[in-house]
């Protein structure tokens, strides 16, 4: 493992020398996270996502996908949204990855591949945990605090399961480049588009706790129903999991390891230290260059765990 900064030519030198591909999944990610500080988001997810297709180029790594999300798609009503469909952003997070798709996909050809992966609502453990989203925080609260809380309810999330999210990157990767080049794909399953005052009902019943419903939230006007035929039919992807097997398994990790806080700021990404302080990363702004200057970065390897 190399740590470094995505803004840092630098650090993504060492970082791509000898690589075969990359999966661009550095972001501050959410739409609350990225309110924190507008100038590091915009570094952060736009400006070094070109500075990471300038490095590939410069190690002449052929393939690069990169990780976006179906929130690109904003307030979109009951309609069924598909990769060419018009998109509505509602956030500043999901500007952001609209633009970086739109600077990936121009720099797709026939030396480098670039493809753009949209993702539906994750949820699931994962190895850096999140609690602030929507599945994980359901299960987490019917747990800890044996009620489930839905905030209106008649919008509608496509849900993803995190391993599946991680596969569908695997299988990409693997496709031959024509099926990939310069496309787009919505990463879930038509099946796990849900209303959330459904899914909160699914999981107040798996926990067998009650569902409370409060006003919609005024900061919150997501609403897309999302088709995922395109993975399915163009390079033969489905999902495995459920939100039953989600927050199952979410719900065993919160009995088997009672110390977890699901409040704590760790589990928050608008409250994970490098979001509220972005003083704690290195002080890196992307200067567009080139790379040339840098092949005689020395390796800087951290140590794994």
């Amino acid at each position: 493992m190399i740590r470094g900064d995505v803004r840092s030519i630098a650090d993504l030198s060492r970082a791509f020398r000898g690589a075969e591909a990359v999966i661009h999944l550095a972001a501050i990610v959410g739409d609350v996270a990225c309110q924190v500080d507008p100038d590091v988001t915009w570094t952060t997810n736009l400006q070094a996502t070109k500075l990471v297709i300038e490095a590939c180029r410069h190690y002449e790594i052929p393939r690069l996908l990169f990780a976006s999300t179906c929130s690109v798609y904003g307030a979109s009503d009951d309609l069924l949204l598909n990769e060419g469909s018009i998109l509505q952003p509602v956030s500043l997070y999901a500007q952001t990855r609209i633009d970086s798709e739109l600077v990936c996909l121009t720099a797709n050809g026939p030396r480098f591949v670039t493809s753009c992966l949209r993702m539906a609502t994750l949820y699931g453990l994962s190895t850096r945990m999140r609690f602030d989203l929507v599945v994980n925080i359901m299960a987490a609260r019917a747990v800890r605090e044996r009620i489930v809380t839905v905030f209106g309810g008649a919008q509608w999330r496509p849900l993803v399961h995190v391993a599946d999210a991680a596969q569908a990157f695997v299988h990409a990767l693997e496709a031959p480049a024509e099926l990939v080049g310069g496309e787009v794909f919505n990463v879930g399953s038509n099946d796990q588009n849900v209303r959330i005052r459904e899914l909160g009902e699914r999981i107040a019943g798996i926990f067998g706790v009650d569902l409370e419903t409060r006003p919609p939230s005024a900061d919150d006007l997501r609403n897309y129903r999302v088709s995922f035929d395109k993975l399915a039919h163009h390079l033969g992807f489905a999902t495995r999991r459920t939100v039953e097997d989600g927050s199952r398994e979410i719900g065993d990790f919160l009995k088997a390891h009672p110390e977890v806080d699901h409040h704590d700021e760790r589990y928050l990404n608008h409250r994970f230290p490098y979001a509220i302080d972005p003083a704690i990363l290195p002080s890196h702004r992307p200067r567009l260059r080139s790379v040339d200057d840098l092949d005689d970065v020395p390796i800087r390897r951290a140590r794994t765990p």
